[in-house]
């Protein structure tokens, strides 16, 4: 199972688009709000199951603040992280995937990238493939479920897209 994680697009998919073309075969796009309809774009255009939550910028709107979701046997907590204050850390989408028994975090709004590991969690911002902040690139991320086995990673776009 291949899943691309994507947030904070803003409208803009042009780098999405390209990055899709090199990846090859992606099974599901997660997308992690601000302009969480672009999801629907995506999975409409490439025929690929896709979900989202709802960002700061996707007001008014009338989709999920946070979803569970079960993938290849496993629990993928995803927020924007808005309201979670991930501009100071990551630690409460941790500790909320921690109580909902997830084995993945997938959280936004920094527009900064982060892939790590806390404690048996995953955790995963995958940037921004529009409007990357301080010294960051433009990105997405890429979790990948083979068995028991998570991994993630971001990918870096070299250049800025339309």
């Amino acid at each position: 199972m291949r899943i691309l994680v994507v947030s904070d697009t803003h409208g803009r998919l042009g780098a999405v688009y390209h990055v899709l073309e090199q990846l090859g075969e992606i099974d599901l796009i997660l997308h992690a709000g601000d302009h969480y309809r672009d999801c629907d774009e995506l999975a409409y255009t490439l025929e690929i199951p896709a979900r989202a939550v709802m960002g700061n910028c996707d007001f008014p709107g009338d989709g999920p603040q946070e979803e569970l979701l079960e993938v290849a046997g496993h629990k993928i907590y995803m927020t924007h992280g808005h309201r979670h204050g991930v501009k100071r850390d990551a630690h409460a989408v941790w500790e909320r995937a921690r109580q909902l028994g997830a084995r993945v975090a997938v959280y936004g709004h920094t527009h900064i990238a982060d892939c790590r590991l806390v404690e048996d969690i995953l955790v995963i911002n995958p940037g921004s493939p529009a409007h990357p902040r301080g010294k960051d690139r433009p990105s997405v991320g890429l979790i990948e479920i083979r068995g028991d086995e998570i991994q993630a990673e971001i990918i870096y776009i070299d250049y800025f897209y339309p």
